[in-house]
């Protein structure tokens, strides 16, 4: 549903200026201004300034559609802007939705214009700032529980490596009557060396050794001449 408030340019809705003094370490590829975005700012209802005025309003929802599902895209035709361009009021499903329009949007050439798209938070009903207050809500316990359940992942996964190579951990199974006979104790019950068993089934082969040869001296029973 369409909200029917009649929206005047605020002071948020203005483009400021960009930041030239950042450090090199701080700059990034393009410049940006200095601007802080709180959960009371960001808002599911989006301004598109400087759309040009070329009758695009079915592009401009297509592009919108692009980024998530909108409740409506309406044209504000008494809103100030500057000389043939034209202003439109977008509503996201979503916040999320929102909040990736505007990044992805702003600044973004469009039939030879830049647009500029900010938030307006001054269109929302209070439903939508108390869904919007209870969803940021929700986020905040989603981030806090993620390294709490990767803790414990990682402790179940060092205890059952543990378990698995401590030899102490290893359980001896006792010899069932079934495979009682193969095996045969070499000593008494009461000797010290009773535990001691031997393998029946898997005994050595022998190994084999070639016959020695038998050397027969003859002794001649002539006596030299």
């Amino acid at each position: 549903m369409e909200n029917t408030f009649v929206l005047s340019k605020q002071i948020h809705h203005e483009r400021q200026e960009l930041c030239t003094n950042r450090p090199r370490y701080r700059q990034g590829k393009k410049l940006t201004a200095v601007k802080v975005y709180s959960v009371v700012d960001e808002s599911q209802y989006l301004l598109i300034d400087r759309v040009p005025a070329i009758a695009v309003m079915a592009e401009l929802e297509t592009l919108c559609q692009g980024f998530g599902s909108i409740e409506y895209l309406k044209h504000l035709p008494d809103y100030p802007t500057e000389k043939f361009c034209e202003v439109f009021q977008v509503k996201f499903h979503t916040i999320q939705s929102a909040r990736f329009a505007k990044h992805k949007m702003d600044d973004r050439n469009f039939y030879g214009g830049t647009l500029h798209v900010c938030y307006a938070p001054e269109l929302e009903t209070l439903n939508d700032t108390r869904s919007k207050l209870n969803n940021r809500r929700q986020e905040i316990e989603n981030k806090l529980k993620a390294p709490q359940n990767r803790k414990h992942k990682l402790s179940a996964t060092s205890t059952s490596a543990e378990q698995v190579h401590c030899p102490s951990l290893v359980i001896e199974e006792p010899i069932s009557d079934s495979n009682a006979e193969c095996f045969t104790t070499t000593e008494p019950p009461n000797s010290e060396e009773s535990q001691k068993v031997t393998v029946v089934g898997k005994q050595p082969q022998p190994v084999y050794e070639p016959p020695k040869k038998r050397i027969v001296y003859h002794v001649s029973s002539k006596t030299p001449r």
